[in-house]
Formats: C-alpha cells, structure tokens, sequence
C-alpha cells in the first residue's frame, strides 16, 4: 500500500512539474530562508532539493544563508524535512507572484551602440541584443585590441559569442591566457553584466588597466546560455536552464551539470537541475568545451561567472576530492577576497565546491579534471544588500556588485600576466599552423 502511495505521490509531483514548467506564472510559491550548519544538514537540503525540485536562488552554503523557492504543492514536504532535522528557516515571502518581482526589469528597447561616441552605461541590465552589439561595437572601434566570433549556435539558432582582448590584436598564444565564462544559468543576470563590465575595462579604459593587458590575453564568452537569457527576459524571469525540448511537455537543461567529466544522471526532465539525458548534449555546452580545449594549453586561469553565494570555489565538486594545488588554489582565491574587502566589499568564502556545497559535477571539474587547467574558479558574486532574494538584485546593486568583481578581475588577470609563461614547455597553440593566426583565423 505504501508502494502505491509513493508511487501515486510521484506521479502526481511529476505532473505538477510538467505542467508548471514553462509558466511564468508562480501563484502560491514561497521563498524561504534557510541556513544549513552541518554537512549532515547540507547534503539533506541537496537530496531533498532533487526530490521535491526545489529552487534555490543563491548557492546553500554551510553556515550561510540561502534563500530558496518552493512550490505550493511540495510546501509541506519541504518544511517537514526542515522540522524534523532541526535545519534552521523562516518565510521570506509568502507568493512570489504577488511579490511581483519582475518589476526589475526596465522596460527599455534595444538602443544603437553604432555612434563612436557612445559609452556603455551601467544602470539597467542589458538584452542579448545590447551585448552582442556592444561587442560588436568594440570590435570595430578598437581592432587592434578586440576580436568577436561565433563559437557554435544554439537550439533556437542563436550565435553564441565570444570576445578575445589582446595587445597582439588576437590570441596567439604568446601570452598567458584567463578564460571567462558568464551567464550559463540565464537568470542570473549580475553574471553576464560583471563580466560586461569587465570588458569595458579592459577595452574602452584600457590605458588605466595596462598592467592587465600587457602580458596577459582574455577570453571570454559573457553569455554562455542565450536562449535562456532572452527567455528570461521576454517569459520568464525565473527561468535557468536552455531551452531545447527534454520531452513532451518540458524544456531545458541546467548546462552546469551537462559536462562530461564525472556526469552523472540527476533530475527527471522537468526539474530545474536536469542533467541531461547524456553528457555534453547540449549545443551550448558543447560550444563551451570546444573553447577550453581550444584555449586550455595557454590558459593560467580559467574563472566560470554566477550568482549568487559569495563564494570563490574551485575543484572539485563532482566529490569531496582534494586536489594536488588545493594549497595555491585557497592562497589566490583569499587574494582576491582581501581585494573585494580593501573596498568595503562583503566577505567571500573560499575553498573547494564540494567541501563548502553540495556534490555536483561542473564546467570546473571537466576543464581542471579533462584538460589541465590547474587555475580554476567558480565566482559566486555577491547577493547584493536584499540578499534574501538570491540573484534578484536591482540594478544600483549590480552596479556595486560589478566593482568588486573587477577588482577579483585583477587579481586573477595579473597573476597570470607574472606567471613565466614563455619558459614552460610545449606551451603551443593546439592546431596552430604556419602563418595561421590562432583564434582569429576563420
């Protein structure tokens, strides 16, 4: 009997899940605050989150707040299992819908980043369509330093871009390389525009950041997931995961989880942190791990951009895994914390992802664990003020938030700029041929 109960049970949570699963409607769902301060507590907040699909809004960490969604009909589940377990909570909203929370979004068109005499301004978050011509934009003005290409398309056949900034004009492997990524969880915004960000530093204020750009190249894809960025602003501003059809009636695939190293199956087709149905399925995903492979034999530092968490995390995250430079990895991710805090900055956790959050497979462990890349971190920026509300943060917030990651930025960009990277061996651009300018080449 209790068989049929569980089994009746899961079909029916199944169902709601198919059924509110590209809705932008979020009647009756709450948002609570929950604060884990064991592993014990950690790991039941990780299995039940897979079970009644929970959404977590900023990364669980241990000892830290972290505010997650829930829908009416896993409510009782949900705080049962906190109850029981003594995990410490409290209500933060009562209906996300009423909340309203949307009304962040300015309602601005597109404007033309054409004139030579326009300058990015940072007090509204920006479309797909802003940063693609402002990239665009920069190429054009500034083609001695700036190169744009596409790097694979998506399910709704949109380019997926990536921007390189070098002194050389493009990447040729003669300098020490950091390798960025933003925007693979399309809702969270403050990713793609710290990283905008970033870029406008380093190209339209270039002369102040020379020590950035003279022995060091950048690569950087500032919006990995573009179908779901544009869904989340036209649809849904919940909305994480792609958006290729995983079945029927559900679309999407968390594209954190889909790399191959350590993949393993998680979520059913509907839930927030799909996996996949194999690894590396997705054509974003792909995109991606053909860009580190391009990139890996001349990248010092690899960083992968989101919110929120306010955490620095690097490998592993598949496992409790120590690696072999765990010691280097905690100096440089505490160098660049101190930097956060020399600006009045919030305090920034640092160490592996496994240890500090719950096991998960990542674009981290496959570039560290597949291809070599010995300097790897996760981002986790800052929730902002309202951090109750995990990545929604209004825009005077992002413009602090993209502060102090720029000064993260440096830190990590001149590290690898002093590293003595022309005496280490077969450093070689992969498939460089005679006369072939790398990255540029078409």
């Amino acid at each position: 009997m209790k068989q049929i109960v569980r089994a009746v049970w899961l079909l029916s949570a199944l169902l709601a899940s198919a059924f509110s699963a590209d809705t932008d409607s979020y009647k009756g769902y709450k948002l609570y605050d929950v604060r884990p301060s064991t592993r014990a507590e950690l790991e039941l907040l990780h299995r039940v989150s897979s079970e009644l699909d929970l959404d977590f809004w900023s990364l669980p960490l241990l000892d830290r707040s972290s505010s997650v969604m829930v829908s009416p009909w896993n409510e009782d589940s949900f705080t049962k299992y906190l109850r029981e377990h003594n995990v410490r909570h409290r209500l933060l909203h009562n209906d996300v819908q009423s909340e309203n929370f949307s009304n962040q979004i300015r309602a601005r068109t597109c404007r033309s980043i054409e004139k030579a005499d326009e300058r990015a301004t940072f007090d509204y978050f920006w479309t797909l369509d802003e940063i693609y011509k402002y990239m665009e934009y920069l190429r054009s003005k500034y083609p001695n330093l700036v190169y744009v290409k596409d790097y694979g398309r998506t399910h709704e056949d949109r380019p997926i871009k990536i921007i390189t900034i070098s002194t050389n004009g493009n990447v040729t492997g003669s300098h020490p390389v950091v390798l960025i990524d933003a925007g693979i969880q399309a809702r969270e915004w403050a990713g793609h525009m710290s990283v905008i960000y970033l870029i406008h530093q380093l190209v339209e204020r270039s002369t102040d950041n020379l020590d950035l750009l003279r022995n060091t190249d950048w690569v950087i894809m500032p919006v990995a997931n573009p179908d779901g960025y544009v869904y989340t602003h036209e649809k849904n501003r919940f909305w994480s995961k792609n958006r290729s059809p995983t079945s029927l009636t559900c679309n999407g695939t968390d594209l954190s989880r889909n790399f191959p190293f350590r993949w393993k199956h998680y979520g059913d087709e509907c839930s927030t942190d799909y996996a996949g149905h194999t690894p590396g399925s997705e054509l974003e995903t792909r995109a991606l791990m053909q860009l580190m492979a391009k990139c890996a034999p001349v990248t010092e530092v690899y960083l992968s951009v989101q919110s929120c968490g306010n955490s620095i995390l690097y490998p592993y995250g598949y496992d409790n895994v120590e690696v072999p430079n765990k010691a280097e990895l905690q100096e440089l991710g505490e160098k660049a914390t101190r930097a956060v805090r020399a600006i009045n900055g919030p305090e920034y956790t640092v160490g592996s992802a496994a240890a500090l959050h719950d096991p998960a497979n990542g674009r981290g462990d496959y570039i560290y664990g597949s291809l070599g890349v010995e300097y790897v971190y996760g981002l986790k920026l800052s929730c902002g003020a309202t951090s109750g509300q995990g990545f929604m943060i209004s825009s005077e917030e992002m413009q602090t938030i993209n502060r102090e990651a720029f000064e993260m930025f440096k830190v990590f960009g001149k590290f690898a700029g002093q590293k003595d990277f022309r005496k280490v061996p077969n450093r070689t651009w992969p498939g460089k041929r005679p006369g072939d300018k790398a990255l540029k080449s078409r």
